[in-house]
C-alpha cells in the first residue's frame, strides 16, 4: 500500500507568524541547545526541509530536527550546565508552542531515546520534554525518554521531578521511578526501577511484540492521539483567521492616524499585541499538526512495515483488517491534518 500526503497551503500564515516572532525578543529559544559532542555522521533537518551534516558547535533551533542512525550519538548542551543526549536511532525536535499567553520550548523524540539532564534554570522555565504522542513537565530533572515504534512512550527518573499528563490523567514521577503511557491513552501505573536494567532496544521489542498480539486495538491508539491534534489543529487554525481579522483591521487604522506619536502609541499599545496574538495562533496549529505528522510517520508507518513484513508470504485475515482500518486513519489525516502542512514539512 502506499502512504500518500495531500500538502496543505498556509504561506501567508507563516509569513505573518515569522515576521511576528522577529519582532518579540520572547520569540527565540530561552537558551539554544548546541552540539559539544557527536559520533558516527547524524544529521540537522533544518525549518526549510533540508539535511545537513550535525557539525560541533551546531545550534538547534524551534523547528529544527536531529536525526542519528544506528551508529550515531549527539550530546547537547543547553545553558549554563544542562545536557541532552540523543541516543542511536533517534529523532529530536525542538518546538515552541504558546500555553497561556506564555511561549514554551518543547522537546520531544519522535523515534529512538533521549536522556535529558536539567539544572533548575534560574529565572527561566524548563522546557516541556516528552515523544511525539505524550508531553511531560520536569523540575530539575534527571529523565530518560524512550519513544515506541507503536506511538507509546516511556518516563524513566534519575533524579527531580516529572509530571505526566494524558487522556485527563497525571502521574508524578520521582526518582528511580517510571511510567509507561500508550498512544492516546493515559499513563499506567508508575513503578520503580531500581534494580531493572533498561534500555530503548529491548523495551520497544517488547512494545512492537505487544502490538502485534492485538494489531487493531494499537491502530486505535494512535488514531485517537491523531484525531486530538486534528481538533487542536482546526480550533488553533480558526483562533487565527479570527485573530488576524481584528489584527489587519487595527492595522488599518494606523494608517487614519495622522499624529506621529498618536500612530506610534497606537501601534505599540493595540496593533502590536493583536499581531502577537495573531502569530501565537500560528505557533499553536502548525504545532498540532506537526505533532500529528511526526506521530503518523514514525508510529503509524513502524506499525504499517511491522505488519506487512510478518505478513508477505501468507497473507492473513487480521492484515486485511488492518490494511482496511490503516487506510481509514491515513485519509482521516489527509482530510484533517495535512492542510496544515507545507512542503518543506514532509
Amino acid at each position: 500500500m502506499e502512504i500518500k500526503i495531500r500538502l496543505g497551503r498556509t504561506p501567508s500564515a507563516l509569513v505573518l507568524a515569522a515576521l511576528i516572532l522577529s519582532w518579540s525578543a520572547a520569540s527565540a529559544l530561552a537558551q539554544d541547545a548546541s552540539v559539544v559532542y557527536l559520533e558516527g555522521e547524524p544529521e540537522l533537518r533544518t525549518t526549510q526541509g533540508s539535511t545537513e551534516w550535525l557539525d560541533f558547535g551546531t545550534s538547534l533551533r524551534a523547528g529544527e530536527s536531529v536525526v542519528t542512525g544506528r551508529n550515531d550519538f549527539v550530546e547537547l548542551a543547553y545553558g549554563d550546565a544542562s545536557t541532552i543526549e540523543v541516543q542511536p536511532d533517534t529523532v529530536f525536535t525542538v518546538r515552541e508552542v504558546e500555553r497561556g499567553g506564555e511561549r514554551r520550548t518543547v522537546m520531544s523524540n519522535s523515534a529512538g531515546a533521549v536522556k535529558y539532564r536539567f539544572n533548575r534554570l534560574t529565572g527561566r522555565n524548563e522546557p516541556d520534554i516528552g515523544t511525539s504522542s505524550v508531553v511531560a513537565g520536569v523540575r530539575g530533572t534527571e529523565v530518560a525518554v524512550y519513544a515506541g515504534g507503536e506511538g507509546s512512550s516511556l518516563f524513566v527518573v534519575e533524579s527531580g521531578e516529572v509530571e505526566v499528563t494524558s487522556a485527563g490523567r497525571t502521574v508524578s514521577l520521582t526518582q528511580d521511578e517510571a511510567v509507561e503511557v500508550p498512544a492516546g491513552g493515559p499513563p499506567g501505573e508508575k513503578y520503580s526501577v531500581i534494580g531493572r536494567e533498561l534500555n530503548h532496544a529491548d523495551w520497544n521489542a517488547n512494545r512492537l511484540d505487544a502490538f502485534l498480539d492485538d494489531p487493531l486495538a494499537g491502530l486505535e491508539g494512535v488514531a485517537d492521539r491523531l484525531e486530538e491534534y486534528a481538533v487542536d489543529a482546526a480550533e488553533w487554525y480558526q483562533n487565527y483567521l479570527d485573530a488576524k481579522e481584528v489584527s489587519d483591521a487595527a492595522f488599518a487604522q494606523i494608517g487614519e492616524i495622522e499624529d506621529n506619536e498618536e500612530r506610534q502609541e497606537y501601534r505599540e499599545e493595540t496593533w502590536q499585541p493583536l499581531a502577537e496574538q495573531t502569530g501565537n495562533a500560528v505557533l499553536n496549529y502548525r504545532y498540532h499538526a506537526l505533532s500529528a505528522l511526526s506521530l503518523r510517520r514514525h508510529a503509524l508507518g513502524s506499525m504499517y512495515m511491522e505488519m506487512k513484513t510478518r505478513n508477505i508470504l501468507s497473507p492473513t485475515e487480521e492484515y486485511a483488517e488492518f490494511q482496511d482500518r490503516f487506510a481509514e486513519i491515513v485519509d482521516a489525516f489527509d482530510s484533517q491534518a495535512d492542510q496544515y502542512l507545507e512542503d518543506t514539512d514532509i
